[in-house]
């Protein structure tokens, strides 16, 4: 499904959750956290747990990893435009904590592909 033309970044982020494959995420308890800098700022989050995911707005004390992002690159990536690894790879955007986890967002919300 392809995500509409005027997605904004907090929506990409807030549909997350949609596109969350429990399978993929079995046992993990996680919270991601996206502090997102650009034309659309915002703080946001995403708690895995009990094979659910959830959209939170604001800033968690002690996530597991931070992806801090400008809010353009963050939604070329959600529009399949930007690979997020080769993103991330060339300084697109930066991480702070378990690096592992952002490896793993394809897989843990591949009912889109697009992450």
């Amino acid at each position: 499904m392809e995500p509409p033309p005027d997605l904004t970044c907090r929506d990409a982020i807030r549909g997350m959750p949609l596109a969350f494959n429990a399978h993929a995420a079995a046992g993990l308890r996680a919270v991601i956290q996206f502090r997102i800098t650009g034309a659309e700022p915002g703080d946001y989050y995403l708690r895995i747990a009990g094979g659910e995911c959830f959209f939170h707005e604001g800033v968690f004390d002690k996530p597991d990893v931070s992806i801090h992002a400008r809010s353009e690159v963050w939604l070329a990536i959600a529009h399949g435009e930007l690979d997020g690894t080769l993103a991330y790879l060339t300084g697109r955007y930066r991480v702070e904590g378990n690096v592992w986890l952002l490896i793993r967002l394809k897989s843990l919300f591949s009912a889109t592909g697009k992450v």
